[in-house]
C-alpha cells in the first residue's frame, strides 16, 4: 500500500483531536433533509495500479431528533490506469453519529460508517464492481441555521480484494427544515 494504515488512522487522529479541542458542550443538530455537495481527493491503494485524482460527490440525507443521521452518497472521480481513462463511480450509505459531547453553536463533529459498491468503467464498457466498507469522521462548521462548511475522511475497505483507500472531502451541507409529519 502507498500509505500504511498507521499513516491513514494518525491523519484521521490528528483532524478529530484538532476539531475536538476547539469545542464545548452540547447543541443537537437540526432535525430535517440535508444535501451535501462536496470536491475531494481518492488517494488508492498502490496495488490497483490506479492514478489518485479528484472527486465530486453529492450526498443526500437525514438528520434525526437524536445525533443519529444517515446519508446516500454517489462519487465520481476519473482516474488513470496504466494510461487508460477509468471512471470509478461509488454508491455508499452511511450511518453518521454527531457527537453531542463536543458540539458547540458553530462545530458539530461526527464519526460515520457505512457500506456501499463501486463500479470501474473502462474505455466505456464495464469492467466491474467491488463491495466496500468504509469508516471516518469529520466535522460540520455552522455558517448559519441551515448552512454548514462540511470536512470528511472516510478510510474504504474493498471487500472483493481487500485493498484500502481513502477519501478526503470539503463540502457545504444544506438543511431543510422539519420533516413532513408521519
Amino acid at each position: 500500500m502507498s500509505i500504511s494504515l498507521k499513516k491513514r488512522t494518525l491523519f484521521s487522529g490528528v483532524i478529530l483531536a484538532t476539531s475536538l479541542s476547539t469545542m464545548a458542550y452540547a447543541q443537537q443538530p437540526k432535525e430535517g433533509f440535508t444535501v451535501t455537495p462536496s470536491l475531494g481527493y481518492i488517494h488508492t491503494d498502490s496495488d490497483r495500479n490506479l492514478s489518485n485524482d479528484a472527486t465530486y460527490a453529492v450526498s443526500v440525507g437525514y438528520q434525526t431528533k437524536t445525533p443519529w443521521a444517515a446519508e446516500l452518497t454517489y462519487l465520481h472521480s476519473d482516474l488513470k490506469h496504466r494510461g487508460s481513462s477509468v471512471d470509478l463511480d461509488q454508491y455508499r450509505v452511511d450511518g453518521i453519529y454527531n457527537l453531542p459531547e463536543f458540539t458547540n453553536a458553530k462545530f458539530s463533529p461526527y464519526v460515520a460508517a457505512g457500506i456501499g459498491n463501486t463500479y470501474y468503467t473502462k474505455n466505456s464498457s464495464a469492467n466491474g464492481n467491488n463491495t466496500f466498507v468504509n469508516a471516518g469522521g469529520g466535522v460540520k462548521y455552522a455558517i448559519n441555521q441551515d448552512v454548514s462548511l462540511r470536512a470528511d475522511f472516510r478510510l474504504t475497505k474493498d471487500l472483493t480484494n481487500t485493498k484500502f483507500d481513502n477519501i478526503t472531502s470539503v463540502g457545504v451541507q444544506y438543511s431543510f427544515g422539519k420533516p413532513a409529519s408521519l
